[in-house]
């Protein structure tokens, strides 16, 4: 049985509870950004049509996996394709961080 004053065990030792579940696939998201509109802006769109999102060039974009923030990363461009760079992880995964809950509350304010 563990003690409260015993140290966390190394991250290596934690990783290896989870090899039984190392092949389970995963969607991993980044998301830009997000930006809520009315309907009647939606029917308006067009191809051409630019939207403009409020979070600035340069910044971070979020990096989830399913619905679970991990962290941010910085866009690249390697050759043709799109990349993304880890720039943090977060310590816990936060139920309030979803893009889901996230779009519900930018509804109800």
């Amino acid at each position: 049985m563990k003690s409260i004053a015993e140290p966390p065990q190394s991250e290596e030792v934690c990783l290896d509870e989870f090899r039984a579940i190392d092949d389970v696939p995963l969607t991993l998201r980044v998301e830009l950004d997000r930006k809520t509109i009315r309907f009647r802006d939606l029917l308006e769109l067009a191809p051409g049509s630019v939207v403009v999102f409020p979070r600035p060039t340069g910044e971070n974009v979020d990096l989830y996996a399913e619905s679970i923030l991990l962290g941010s990363g910085e866009i690249l461009v390697i050759d043709t394709a799109l990349a993304v760079r880890v720039a943090d992880l977060s310590d816990k995964a936060a139920l309030d961080s979803t893009p889901e809950s996230g779009a519900a509350a930018e509804a109800a304010g």
